[in-house]
């Protein structure tokens, strides 16, 4: 290669050097800048997408149930399956409601398919305002904007 460069004239030896300049600019444009500033938009884009579901979760809030009813608990009588499966019903999620299965006698494990987040979020309130306190909470998105599924485990306060 060298040997091809010495028997170059000046004028084919700077047109090689500017080839080799516009070569290294483009595979640094290419391989660095390129990429670097396609993933600052994506994270850009990211954070306005948290941004505009942090507006929605701070309005949702003011529809919740009033904290002071969690305050106010209301112990239940009987066994902790039979008063989750009126809780079930109450909200309307029976059909929702694809496993239960007590954990002991203190604690019981649900499993929802596609059932409503905010029929899910009242529930949860609901058995929270009666005593119970949610030991583990799974939620994943379902294909319908606003339905998740959701494994919950409720264990007495």
């Amino acid at each position: 290669m060298l040997s091809l460069l010495e028997r170059a004239t000046p004028r084919e030896r700077a047109i090689i050097v500017i080839a080799l300049l516009v070569v290294l600019v483009l595979g640094v444009h290419a391989f660095v800048i390129e990429p670097y500033q396609e993933r600052a938009a994506a994270l850009r884009e990211a954070i306005e997408q948290q941004r505009v579901d942090l507006v929605w979760m701070r309005s949702a809030i003011a529809s919740l149930p009033a904290t002071e009813m969690a305050d106010s608990t209301s112990e239940f009588s009987g066994t902790l399956a039979n008063f989750i499966d009126q809780a079930v019903r109450r909200q309307g999620l029976a059909g929702q409601l694809s496993q239960m299965s007590p954990i002991g006698a203190d604690e019981i494990r649900i499993r929802y398919n596609a059932v409503d987040f905010n029929r899910l979020v009242n529930f949860i309130a609901q058995v929270n305002a009666s005593g119970l306190e949610v030991k583990d909470l799974r939620i994943s998105a379902a294909d319908n904007p606003g339905i998740v599924d959701s494994s919950l485990v409720l264990v007495r306060r």
